[in-house]
């Protein structure tokens, strides 16, 4: 992605809103590129659930629609546990609008499509030819 995320997204750096945005972008860099593979994948599928259910969502449930969708997301990670700090950046991106969510899973698509990250090689131990 050579893109900042205001590209995809409604910020502004100027005025720095939404802040949602902004402190991701503070945390994460202004391209995400500061998230591990695992972290990217986790917030797409997280966010891209919570788009996709929330239509549907039966509110009164014990658990929040982006709850469920991170789990959902983060089941193979532990997410809940292991990165908790970005289970925080995802639910704060719940109360963006649509547009902006959509804008910031475009971004981590960009991030992610045709790359090798480290982190995926040591964890699956593949050993390149």
């Amino acid at each position: 992605m050579s893109h900042s995320i205001g590209y995809f997204t409604s910020y502004n750096p100027a005025t720095q809103k939404p802040i949602i945005l902004h402190n991701l972008q503070e945390r994460f860099g202004d391209q995400l590129q500061l998230m591990s593979y695992e972290q990217k994948i986790v917030m797409r599928a997280a966010l891209t659930g919570f788009i996709a259910l929330l239509p549907v969502w039966q509110e009164g449930n014990s658990i929040t629609c982006i709850d469920c969708c991170i789990e959902g997301a983060g089941a193979d990670w532990d997410v809940w546990d292991a990165d908790p700090e970005l289970v925080e950046y995802i639910q704060a991106c719940s109360q963006l609008n649509e547009d902006d969510i959509e804008g910031l899973i475009e971004a981590l698509t960009a991030q992610i499509r045709g790359k090798v990250y480290a982190s995926r090689i040591e964890q699956w131990e593949v050993v390149s030819p």
